[in-house]
């Protein structure tokens, strides 16, 4: 660093991150039970500064409470023994903690009125997770922002499937996308194909509602949930 003259800053940064890389990180030891991209999308998860996510059919992981979780593993995994469900439930939870670090991860999530609706877990998992919701939208408005994409809003540019576009703190890590499905899953770092996911986002965000007016759907639901 002294030789290519590199500024204080920077060279704390840098030697922020040769510490960081020589720790072994707690997704680690959950090598057997993901498949290696999943465990590089943790690592730039936990690195994150801000996350957009647009969701489809389920609340995003990050906002999910732990019956909610169980359900969507459960239903996902028929295949998955009582024991290595307690492990992904256990990792879902750990993601969390970035909501509550010092430095705390902030989330913009767009959500499909249908996500709200379905019954994951049954109507009192459902409510008690969407009253979880309401509870973060009200309490953390600049770190937890919430928009519903409403069943009157029709066809609109995100309708794919489910993404999550990944910001960095440092202007030399540039945006990734993370897109999981069925059968496979992806981590998008091609410039031109980050663009377009940024702008379906956009064009997703206007066509949801305001905030205020998706908290008041999603506590509305929540009290149809009997």
């Amino acid at each position: 660093m002294q030789i290519y003259e590199i500024d204080s800053a920077d060279a704390a940064e840098l030697e922020g991150l040769r510490v960081a890389a020589s720790r072994r990180a707690w997704w680690h030891q959950y090598g057997q039970l993901f498949p290696a991209d999943f465990l590089r999308f943790l690592g730039y998860e936990a690195g994150a500064q801000h996350i957009r996510s647009y969701c489809n059919e389920l609340v995003d992981g990050l906002l999910q409470t732990q019956d909610y979780a169980r359900a969507v593993i459960r239903g996902g995994n028929t295949y998955v023994r009582l024991t290595e469900m307690e492990r992904r439930i256990g990792v879902r939870m750990a993601r969390q903690e970035r909501l509550n670090a010092a430095d705390p991860l902030r989330l913009t999530t767009i959500v499909a009125e249908g996500a709200l609706r379905q019954q994951i877990g049954g109507p009192a998992v459902m409510r008690a997770q969407l009253e979880h919701l309401a509870q973060l939208a009200t309490e953390r408005p600049e770190q937890v922002e919430v928009r519903v994409v409403p069943f009157t809003a029709g066809a609109h540019p995100a309708l794919g499937g489910p993404f999550q576009i990944l910001s960095f703190p440092s202007p030399r890590l540039p945006d990734l996308v993370w897109q999981e499905i069925l059968t496979s899953s992806d981590i998008i770092d091609q410039s031109t194909r980050v663009a377009d996911y940024s702008v379906t986002f956009e064009e997703s965000r206007e066509c949801a509602l305001s905030s205020a007016d998706s908290l008041a759907l999603i506590r509305r639901i929540a009290k149809e949930m009997t």
